[in-house]
């Protein structure tokens, strides 16, 4: 009985606990229990405030310390201070592309796919653009476009008018009906057929990976990329904002295509124009001048083969001011100044064109005219149907209405008019600065936001450094003692902007807030050039036509445009193509291919690497090449058909010339870089050219490399790889101690 009794007093205790359970309102007190734990949980775990990401293209180490040191970058002092600092590896090789591209990723450039920025065709041996390539797709019905009008006309025209003469009750309505069907369809069918492409082009990334900003955004945080490189087209992505970088082209499908005109009848540029710049001649230098503004080329009709725009240039009585006229819009400007923005629109006929913005600065007016002007933007407000420079597609336009017009080309600031020597240093300074503060504008309005992740990316300090190292080095050829002081300083004043920018930022973040500075490659002096592929030619790699093993002087074939010039593909072994990409020529895989895959091929590589390091420059004694890296010392994953079979990477002071990019041949190994283009970093062995790391955080180690910044990226964000990666984070995830 008592056991009955204590049973039945358990049973009874139990069925008051669960009524009590099940009253409302212990639900809710259960339920909000609950959600507390969830949320104390939730904070350990994710940020607490923004995650700010600055990237400074080319910023060195070297320089930075140097200029720490000597107090005058205190805003990137204090942020060491505060936080921590450490030297940047960045990619092999590397190259801007190449090194954003594992930043963007966590994948090597194997994985990426970026590795240079030229890949070779291994069936035509042909150069072509590594970032991205060029396909065309269907527009609208195609060839059928004239016929599917020419009935959509018909039928239209035709039904709107029997519409309106039955409403009147007009007798026959149907057969009067016919004359605006024919008419409509014959417009339709013009329309369709001489106004419309078949086909348009298309742009495709060969970027592979996942950026760590979609990995963000497809986990519900916010984010805003502003200009990273590689890029383009801008793809969408949850809950974020994307602005393109360096990929997307200008208005004439390059990565920068300017224009001098001129009235000296004896100007001309030298045979080796390696930056294509466009010289316009003018048939006077007074009154008013007919001309025009070279456009893009007409991939949609292919006659003419390039759609330009009417310019009318008016010199005043005085000659003292230049009238500039073209699609609508005029602006006046003196010598040594520069034009507001202009928009110049290029017709492809009544119904299509392409609309751009242009700047022009007028070097000179008297005895002759001197007028450059800089590679043409696509305006934000008015791109082509399918360009697409941002995520989502209208945001380019809204920022310039929101902060101004800014340059859409990836390769904003403009290089090549100082490399040609078209305008002086004080004229590119002028535009760097013009460039990098519309930039600045973007990142101010970025900051006002609320997302949690922020990104954006300045190029001046990368430009600056190619045109103007040249003055921070005495032994370098192009070395000028009277103006070097001059420079030196605005070089100084380049890494100060940086310092500012960086000054700036800090102030607007708040305590909880992140922020990680860093550069993707430093920059050393390019003295001389080294022609790799002359190198294999002399020593029997490369066989030549007819030259019976003596390498021949084949510079004016090569000017003209002609790759591989007198190449017998079925006597050569090996061949250079891009910055630093070396590849066996593989029977197999290369339509020329002689060397056996297995042991030959790497016999031949081996001997390749011992003798290519063992190269002596006889003026300098120095050898030219640092290492030979085989691609799977350095790339875990890779496509054995397209990543070069090796890495060539060079000593300070020597670069790959631009020959060897592009399969050129000079007689001469070894060639002194006399040009403005005196500082780069493509070629260089990557512990010559390292980049900077800053974090307002202490790092957990003083070495990392650019493969590091993925996971250390999304452990801040309280966010996993979605693939397996080989970076380590340098600072603690969120929640972490």
């Amino acid at each position: 009985m008592a056991g009955g009794r204590g049973l039945r007093r358990s049973c009874c205790h139990e069925s008051q606990s669960r009524a009590a359970v099940q009253s409302p309102a212990m639900k809710r007190w259960i339920l909000s229990c609950a959600f507390l734990l969830l949320m104390v949980s939730f904070a350990d775990a994710a940020p607490r405030g923004r995650v700010v990401i600055l990237g400074f293209d080319g910023a060195d180490s070297r320089l930075t310390e140097q200029w720490m040191a000597q107090g005058e970058l205190p805003h990137l002092a204090a942020l060491a201070r505060a936080g921590g600092y450490a030297r940047l590896n960045p990619t092999i090789p590397a190259q801007t592309p190449v090194s954003w591209s594992t930043f963007t990723t966590g994948r090597d450039p194997g994985g990426t796919r970026i590795f240079d920025f030229l890949v070779r065709d291994p069936e035509t041996y042909m150069p072509a653009f590594g970032v991205a390539k060029e396909e065309s797709r269907q527009f609208l019905w195609g060839a059928h476009n004239g016929a599917v009008l020419l009935a959509a006309g018909a039928v239209a025209g035709g039904l709107i008018f029997f519409l309106i003469l039955a409403v009147f009750k007009r007798r026959r309505a149907w057969a009067w009906a016919l004359i605006p069907a024919i008419a409509a369809g014959g417009a339709g069918f013009w329309v369709g057929g001489h106004w419309l492409p078949e086909k348009v082009p298309q742009v495709i990334n060969n970027r592979q990976g996942i950026p760590f900003w979609k990995v963000a955004g497809e986990h519900g945080l916010s984010a805003v990329v502003g200009r990273i490189p590689v890029t383009f087209p801008a793809r969408p992505f949850p809950h974020g904002h994307l602005l393109s970088g360096l990929g997307v082209p200008d208005v004439r499908g390059r990565i920068g295509s300017p224009s001098y005109y001129t009235s000296d009848p004896f100007f001309q540029l030298g045979a080796d124009n390696e930056f294509s710049i466009e010289i316009i001649q003018l048939d006077r230098n007074e009154g008013t001048i007919h001309t025009y503004i070279p456009g893009p080329p007409n991939r949609l009709f292919g006659k003419p083969p390039r759609i330009d725009a009417p310019m009318t240039l008016e010199v005043a009585p005085d000659r003292k001011s230049l009238k500039i006229s073209t699609s609508g819009q005029s602006a006046v400007v003196r010598p040594g100044e520069w034009s507001p923005w202009l928009e110049v629109a290029f017709r492809f006929n009544p119904i299509i064109s392409i609309h751009a913005m242009a700047r022009f600065r007028l070097l000179a007016l008297d005895p002759e005219i001197k007028l450059y002007l800089t590679s043409l933007q696509f305006d934000p407000e008015r791109l082509p149907p399918g360009f697409l420079i941002s995520a989502p597609a209208d945001w380019a336009a809204m920022l310039k209405r929101d902060v101004g017009p800014y340059k859409t080309a990836g390769w904003a600031v403009d290089t090549w008019g100082v490399s040609e020597k078209v305008v002086d240093e004080d004229v590119f300074l002028e535009d760097v600065h013009f460039t990098e503060s519309a930039f600045r504008k973007l990142l101010e309005h970025f900051l006002d936001g609320n997302e949690k992740l922020l990104v954006h990316y300045f190029e001046f300090t990368d430009r600056v450094g190619h045109i103007l190292f040249r003055f921070m080095d005495p032994t370098h050829p192009a070395y000028d003692p009277v103006r070097a002081p001059k420079y030196q300083k605005a070089f100084l004043d380049t890494y100060k902007t940086m310092d500012s920018i960086v000054g700036e930022t800090m102030k607007r973040l708040g305590p909880d807030d992140i922020l990680i500075v860093l550069s993707d490659h430093g920059f050393s002096s390019w003295r001389r050039s080294f022609n790799l592929n002359t190198w294999l030619a002399r020593n029997g790699y490369i066989a030549l036509t007819g030259g019976e093993g003596k390498v021949q002087d084949l510079e004016t074939l090569f000017d003209k445009g002609q790759f591989w010039p007198n190449v017998d593909w079925s006597r050569s072994r090996a061949y250079a193509l891009g910055l630093g990409g070396l590849y066996i020529n593989l029977r197999g895989r290369e339509s020329g291919g002689i060397v056996a895959p297995g042991r030959q091929y790497e016999e031949l590589r081996k001997k390749l690497a011992r003798e290519l390091e063992a190269v002596v420059d006889p003026k300098t004694g120095v050898h030219p090449v640092a290492h030979v890296y085989l691609r799977e010392e350095i790339y875990h994953d890779f496509d054995p058909n397209l990543v070069p079979d090796m890495l060539v990477t060079t000593s300070e002071g020597y670069r790959l010339s631009w020959q060897t990019a592009l399969g050129g041949m000079p007689k001469d190994l070894f060639m002194d870089n006399d040009r403005p283009w005196s500082g780069d970093h493509c070629t260089l062995d990557p512990a010559v050219v390292q980049g900077i790391l800053f974090a307002n955080r202490p790092l957990e180690r003083q070495r990392a490399d650019m493969i590091d910044v993925y996971p250390t990226i999304l452990g801040l964000l309280g966010e996993q790889p979605p693939e397996k990666v080989r970076g380590v984070p340098f600072l603690p995830a969120a929640g972490g101690s």
